[in-house]
């Protein structure tokens, strides 16, 4: 008996955490209530405290999901640059499908949540990326690696943070899409940029129905200094 026990307290516990998550992501931590939560949830109150004893410790579990960014599922490409771009886009614009990761990056581009121990993984984890594309040749020889992961890392914190829609994932995406048009002029080697697909999400991160990003070449617009 206590296997079908613990089978229903682990699926109420993540049935609260996926309506954290989603109440987290649609309304910021303040304007979240535990209200609203046990209400998404369908869950008792009393089944809710079970697990959560608070509203931070929702915020918590929320945030827990945010583990070592992982490169390990991305496709081993040759250009480091399109990894980097895929891992940071599933950041920005996670699927609809998680809730969870959803309200985990609406919490950490808040003041109560900046400085995290996920956002220095995860700026470790994009120097890593840039430092292996510099070696690669695929960066102008001026780049700081550390430097140019801090600079991503803020603004996908400042997305989350001031999103006017946090439903709109395709407007997050148009954002960061921005982000890259802006950004790798100024950091990768002008012959490579043509090849980029800046829309390009990790496999399994699109949504039930959508296509795929096909690989285009964003840059087409650019003056030939640029994009030749």
């Amino acid at each position: 008996m206590a296997q079908p026990k613990q089978a229903r307290a682990r699926a109420t516990r993540e049935r609260v955490l996926r309506a954290a998550g989603a109440v987290f992501a649609e309304n910021g931590y303040h304007r979240a209530s535990v209200g609203q939560i046990m209400d998404r949830s369908n869950v008792t109150k009393g089944a809710l405290y079970f697990h959560f004893a608070s509203k931070e410790a929702m915020a918590a579990g929320v945030l827990a999901r945010l583990q070592e960014p992982d490169t390990t599922e991305l496709p081993a490409g040759p250009v480091r640059l399109q990894t980097l771009i895929m891992l940071v886009n599933g950041y920005a614009a996670p699927p609809l499908t998680d809730p969870v990761l959803r309200g985990a990056l609406r919490l950490v581009g808040e003041p109560e949540f900046e400085g995290c121990a996920w956002q220095e993984r995860l700026h470790l984890t994009i120097t890593g990326l840039l430092t292996e594309a510099a070696q690669a040749r695929e960066l102008l020889s001026h780049v700081a690696p550390a430097d140019t992961a801090e600079l991503i890392v803020t603004v996908l914190a400042g997305l989350h943070r001031f999103a006017p829609e946090p439903r709109d994932r395709e407007g997050v995406s148009d954002r960061v899409t921005s982000m890259w048009r802006h950004v790798l002029p100024s950091i990768a080697i002008p012959a490579l940029i043509p090849a980029l697909d800046l829309k390009q999400r990790p496999p399994g991160a699109t949504e039930p129905g959508e296509q795929p990003s096909e690989t285009s070449r964003p840059f087409g617009s650019l003056p030939p200094s640029v994009a030749s």
